[in-house]
């Protein structure tokens, strides 16, 4: 073989190794080279015959240029490696867990090897995908946008028009611009939506005109949900379908101008087949003004999918996220066991991270860099502990960008439960009144932006009918960087809390904050 057809084959090889690293999600994967007959075939030297390895053996072939010897010529050459931590797949795992918990409901790019979904407790995608409008509810990271993707995915099946708008891109806005440039994205998407559907081209380019004009503000506001409601009509009629708008973070929005937008959307797609789905945090989702009638109204508009798993019911929030952690670790070979993570870590990151799924994944994968870098043989429970403390500045963004408009009294109410709780009464869970005041309020924004959990639903500390719910506040607060010793935690012994356990905690009743704050 000459030089020049080495240093080709070199590049011809390195072009086939760069497409299976790529779709694996590895930065580097060893290689060795064996001759089959008189044909060379690449292995790649990986731990596991995984689901994940496959795919990209697939993906690699496909990449691959036509004239490359490697073309078919890829194939694995496996070696168990001695500990999780230290293995080529848990380095894959991180950047598959990265991928999959990203918060973009609307991303059509190749999102790489999908991981087998999950269904949540009742088939709530298959209630979102029916023709209703629906209110989806729950905390920040429980599963609203990758319940979205599921029903659009089972919408895909069907004949009808999709359309899918994050609605952090229009949380600046308000009044009339939020009105124009939301109704200009709807009558786009819609219309990109009518033309992959046979027989309805025309109305893809009857909604592309109507986009057109929004965006122009060649229409009046109020003219504009008739003139979408008269062309959505005629594109469902057309192939006996319905059209679904997904309207997802949709908390983001100015809170006053919530209703008056579903008021028009609605409008614009009441009696003409069409269906709202509106997803957002539940104490900052304001979808229906008393005062103006605007919004959709519960039960007579819409219907609410509540997502939330709490620790009020540790057991199914446990088995609920083994059994999504097992679907990732299937992915690269591996299942939930002590080899991968201890079963003290592992309950240890259900409990901090109160059942909340994204989070539970995204605090496993800091777990995981911890144990490579201890060169732990698993995941241990200090390497759970030292993520959990770092889990806290992320936290804190989440907050300001989701509550904006609140965040500094969300923040200063948070800095009165730390001193009341951790700095006065030396415990992480503190007892709220089960009545409306501005403190309740206060603590149900926190759970939902997962400073704050609830353990208990009501106790009765004191007087009989006086009615108080448990909370916790969240980890990241007081470990990490921001450790507090000598924090008497509230974990459960059995499988509940003894009321006796719960009834001493300290007590945020009115007045806890002054009125200015």
């Amino acid at each position: 073989m000459s030089n020049e057809t080495a240093i080709q084959d070199d590049a011809l090889a390195e072009e086939a190794i760069q497409a299976f690293a790529r779709e694996a999600g590895l930065a580097n994967v060893p290689v060795v080279r064996a001759q089959v007959g008189n044909r060379q075939f690449i292995k790649f030297k990986v731990g596991k015959n995984a689901p994940l390895y496959t795919y990209a053996l697939h993906r690699a072939q496909q990449a691959i240029s036509e004239h490359n010897p490697f073309r078919g010529a890829l194939g694995l050459d496996i070696s168990t490696s001695k500990t999780f931590p230290s293995s080529l797949e848990a380095s894959a795992l991180l950047t598959l867990l990265t991928r999959s918990t990203r918060e973009v409901v609307s991303d059509t790019a190749d999102r790489g090897y999908s991981v087998p979904y999950i269904p949540f407790q009742n088939r709530e995608d298959q209630q979102l995908a029916q023709p209703a409008s629906h209110i989806v509810r729950g905390r920040r990271g429980v599963g609203k946008s990758t319940l979205i993707r599921r029903a659009v995915e089972i919408l895909a099946a069907a004949k009808a028009l999709v359309a899918v708008l994050d609605m952090q891109a229009y949380s600046s806005l308000s009044q009339e611009d939020l009105q124009y440039e939301v109704f200009q994205d709807v009558c786009l998407m819609f219309s990109e939506s009518a033309a992959r559907i046979a027989g309805a081209s025309a109305s893809s380019e009857e909604l592309q005109k109507l986009s057109d004009e929004v965006a122009n503000r060649a229409l009046e506001l109020p003219r504009i949900p008739p003139s979408l409601k008269r062309v959505l009509r005629k594109v469902t009629q057309a192939i006996d379908g319905h059209a679904f708008l997904f309207l997802d973070d949709f908390h983001l929005i100015d809170r006053e101008s919530q209703p008056e937008l579903l008021h028009n959307l609605h409008g614009g797609m009441k009696g003409a087949n069409g269906w709202l789905k509106v997803a957002g945090l539940s104490s900052l989702l304001n979808t229906y003004s008393a005062a103006t009638g605007q919004g959709l109204q519960v039960p007579g508009d819409a219907q609410i999918i509540a997502l939330d798993l709490t620790l009020e019911n540790f057991e199914a929030a446990e088995g609920h996220l083994r059994t999504i952690l097992g679907s990732f670790l299937r992915a690269v070979g591996y299942q939930v066991s002590a080899a991968v993570i201890s079963d003290s870590a592992f309950r240890r990151l259900v409990w901090a991270t109160a059942g909340v799924p994204r989070d539970f994944l995204q605090m496993f994968a800091r777990a995981v860099e911890h144990a490579q870098r201890n060169k732990h043989s698993s995941v241990t429970l200090s390497d759970v502990n030292i993520a959990i403390g770092e889990f806290g500045q992320q936290k804190m963004d989440d907050l300001s960008r989701d509550a904006r408009n609140t965040a500094g009294t969300l923040k200063n109410f948070l800095g009165r439960l730390e001193e009341l709780c951790l700095d006065e009464a030396g415990v992480n869970a503190f007892l709220v009144k089960s009545e409306d005041s501005r403190e309740r309020d206060l603590v149900r924004a926190l759970s939902d932006l997962r400073m704050v959990h609830l353990i208990h639903q009501s106790i009765t500390p004191d007087r009989a009918g006086e009615r108080y719910e448990a909370y916790i506040i969240d980890y990241s607060i007081f470990t990490g960087f921001r450790r507090r010793r000598n924090i008497q935690e509230m974990v459960p012994q059995e499988a509940q809390f003894k009321a006796s356990e719960l009834r001493a905690l300290p007590k945020v009743s009115a007045g806890f904050i002054p009125p200015s704050n």
